[in-house]
């Protein structure tokens, strides 16, 4: 009934031996466990969960995790059966758990499967949750700067600016990611955008080098043309936006490590979009709003924040993305369309 994919080398994982071991005993007769040792190797553990009639699929792990799978799922079998064939399960633990900590999820995977497990053996099923995607269609340069079409689905993206930029500095050094270093480096951001502000005219050359550093790192922007729902983007004078800071949206509302609460517009129906340019000190304005959840429009003059079926981007004068999908980093986009995709069911044990 069960079938589980796990990859040794994750961060989480590294160091644990035996944890095969103890998924399968954990699961007796009732599951399959399969190690993967790269990307490469997720479809064709699925295709051996459907071959065998596998009802669950778990992905051992967080947000990244669960994006594999589904993408391979949909790869292989299509987007229409990926949706058919199989319940899907976060587990969380991992970098980044939106899903597992938006359908209410802990962060302990063997109680997770512990629970599936019992309910299955009782003879009932977990509670099944309904979870809208986002489809994400552009270009991406490849080797060579051959240009390929990129396809993927996923839950919670930054496409560019701050968002995206703040992973940069988050995989640097050991790759921590607890709440602690999280909220570390959202103040060195901050420190950053008041540091611009600071350090200006005849002050520039007396700017510390790590905020200048911190500058370059969480602070650039693309320079692209953005269509949210048909509408190209302007600033509020109504001259054509080219400079984003902000170019971000979810499927699903966000909590960042008890920090920040974001999207939360968006549900089944619509994506919540970000799309614009914030200054530093806006950002800064805004941030007790988005302790608490609330949407910020009103505090951005010259960005969108509220709710979108379709977000168009194309990248100008030769820039590119390098966008975060469920907390992997894709690499030189120079369009990218996000827009309502199929409904994954989760199932919540």
């Amino acid at each position: 009934m069960i079938g589980v994919v796990i990859n040794p080398f994750s961060r989480r994982n590294r160091g644990q031996s035996g944890l095969k071991r103890k998924l399968e005993r954990l699961l007796g007769s009732y599951g399959r466990v399969v190690e993967t040792y790269s990307t490469d190797a997720i479809i064709p553990a699925l295709k051996q969960f459907a071959d065998e009639g596998r009802k669950y699929w778990v992905a051992d792990g967080g947000d990244g995790a669960l994006h594999w799978m589904i993408n391979g799922a949909a790869r292989y079998f299509g987007p229409q059966k990926a949706t058919e064939i199989a319940r899907y399960v976060p587990t969380g633990g991992g970098s980044v758990d939106f899903v597992a900590k938006g359908l209410g999820m802990d962060r302990d995977p063997m109680a997770i499967l512990s629970r599936l497990v019992a309910t299955i053996a009782k003879g009932g099923e977990p509670k099944y949750v309904p979870l809208r995607s986002m489809e994400c269609d552009g270009t991406q340069l490849m080797y060579g700067d051959s240009r390929e079409h990129f396809r993927r689905y996923a839950f919670a993206t930054a496409f560019a600016g701050y968002g995206a930029n703040f992973f940069g500095p988050l995989h640097e050094g050991s790759g921590e990611k607890s709440p602690t270093r999280i909220a570390a480096l959202m103040g060195l951001g901050f420190g950053a955008a008041a540091g611009r502000a600071l350090f200006q005219g005849p002050l520039a050359g007396l700017k510390p080098k790590v905020l200048a550093k911190a500058e370059y790192d969480f602070l650039h922007p693309l320079r692209a043309e953005v269509t949210v729902d048909g509408e190209l983007q302007r600033d509020h004078n109504g001259k054509l936006l080219e400079t984003f800071t902000v170019l971000q949206c979810a499927a699903l509302p966000l909590s960042i490590s008890g920090i920040l609460r974001v999207f939360p517009l968006a549900n089944n129906e619509q994506m919540h979009v970000h799309a614009g340019m914030v200054s530093g000190v806006e950002a800064v304005r805004a941030w007790p709003s988005l302790m608490t959840g609330k949407r910020v429009q009103h505090m951005l003059p010259d960005a969108y924040d509220g709710p979108a079926k379709k977000i168009e981007v194309r990248c100008l004068h030769g820039d590119e993305m390098n966008p975060v999908l469920d907390g992997e980093v894709f690499f030189r986009l120079q369009t990218l369309t996000a827009s309502l995709g199929p409904v994954f069911e989760m199932a919540v044990p």
